[in-house]
């Protein structure tokens, strides 16, 4: 039996005999360099994020008031009497001031001591107003908004300015809900103000 020297034994590709071994790993450099583009990266990640966020927060608010007008109007078909959504400062009693921002209530007149539904007022600083300082919108039986003399016009606002507001209106008699799909601007396209 013929022995092998260690010089002639099988070596991994790109070694040579008596040459170091190379380990695998980051040079400085490269490192510096990785943190560097994860830091650009993260420069322009963080601020897209909290936009989306916020738009987010509104248009979800947005849907929370027009799913609560469309819930009284379809509630005062059901019924067969009138039923309407107003501000209200407690959760419990409408407040008689067109203060949307603390919350809202659906009611009826079927039962006007309990409220159907309940909604908490916004937060982080969103405010809710009404172009009319209307604080209640009611739905009669056949679900119209006969007592409305203009339309209910709702803009959700927040820190940002009207630039990225929400709109929605309840129609003068006709009750029907309609929200704008454009940031910042009304179904007609007018542009909207923030409190």
């Amino acid at each position: 039996m013929r022995l092998r020297s260690p010089a002639h034994q099988s070596m991994p590709y790109g070694e040579t005999a008596g040459a170091p071994a190379r380990l695998a790993g980051f040079t400085l450099f490269e490192l510096m360099v990785a943190i560097g583009v994860a830091g650009i990266l993260m420069a322009i990640a963080v601020p897209a994020l909290r936009s989306f966020l916020q738009n987010d927060r509104l248009l979800t608010e947005q849907n929370q008031l027009v799913m609560s007008l469309n819930y009284a109007r379809s509630e005062a078909i059901k019924e067969d009497a009138s039923v309407w959504v107003c501000a209200s400062s407690n959760g419990t009693t409408c407040s008689g001031v067109a203060n949307w921002t603390a919350g809202w209530l659906i009611v009826s007149s079927a039962n006007p001591a309990q409220p159907i539904q309940v909604t908490s007022g916004l937060t982080n600083g969103d405010s809710l107003t009404e172009a009319n300082a209307q604080a209640q919108v009611t739905f009669d039986s056949t679900g119209l908004a006969s007592t409305l003399a203009a339309p209910a016009q709702f803009t959700f606002c927040d820190a940002r300015g009207a630039t990225y507001a929400r709109y929605s209106e309840v129609a003068a008699f006709s009750g029907r809900v309609a929200t704008s799909n454009t940031a910042g601007r009304t179904i007609s396209g007018a542009a909207l103000a923030c409190p």
